[in-house]
């Protein structure tokens, strides 16, 4: 007997001389008893995770800032930032003699920061600031103008310019926002100040920008040059 016949016989109990019907060898069952129906072994089941779940003591911790924030009327971000409620940022940004706002842009654990004399922060996002023509914003849009091959790398204090793009088929008031050597697109005004930003550039204002944070995108503040050079002072 060959190698395949002692083969065939050892795990197919079927020999060289032997029937090759495959059945040959398996156990008979009673003549009528039908045979018994294949097993399949149960699927085994992985559980999902569970959702993330904030602590007790998180939660109490967030609550409990929640209703300082509340309570000194601003947001939570604006609360973390430090900044001082809207309102009464409104009642200090008075000009003073020179027509110019008692404001200074100051390095901050936010980056650059609006800073009243008392050395109080006002958030970027005060719309009180446009009174002075200060406009200050995140960038956006940027994720259409990116370049994966040469990103670019902003810093807070970099210099940045505006371009009016008035036939701008999407937005009559678009204003593009342009970084870097050789100058390129990065991104827009965004659509709440785009108009006033448009308008001033449209009567012939010049205007220049700043870069004063970085988080997910830029945050700019785009002003006159005059305005900028007292604000940088």
């Amino acid at each position: 007997m060959g190698i395949w016949g002692w083969f065939k016989k050892a795990f197919g109990g079927v020999d060289d001389g032997e029937s090759t019907n495959p059945c040959h060898g398996a156990p008979s069952l009673p003549e009528g008893q039908p045979p018994e129906p294949l097993r399949h072994p149960e699927p085994v089941v992985t559980p999902l995770p569970e959702p993330h779940r904030q602590s007790d003591a998180t939660s109490k911790f967030y609550e409990a800032e929640k209703r300082r924030a509340q309570a000194a009327g601003q947001t939570v971000k604006g609360y973390r930032a430090g900044y001082i409620p809207a309102e009464e940022a409104k009642t200090l940004l008075v000009a003073g003699p020179d027509g110019l706002p008692p404001l200074r842009l100051t390095s901050s654990n936010n980056g650059l920061d609006f800073t009243l004399p008392d050395g109080k922060l006002v958030d970027y996002k005060t719309l009180a600031l446009r009174h002075f023509n200060i406009f200050a914003f995140r960038v956006v849009g940027m994720g259409y103008y990116e370049d994966p091959e040469k990103p670019l790398k902003f810093r807070n204090g970099q210099r940045v310019a505006v371009n009016r793009e008035s036939d701008n088929e999407h937005d009559p008031n678009a204003v593009a926002i342009m970084a870097g050597r050789p100058e390129r697109k990065i991104g827009y005004v965004n659509k709440q100040r785009a108009k006033w930003v448009a308008e001033l550039l449209d009567g012939g204002q010049e205007l220049e920008g700043l870069v004063i944070q970085m988080k997910s995108s830029p945050r700019v503040v785009v002003t006159t040059p005059e305005m900028l050079a007292h604000l940088t002072q």
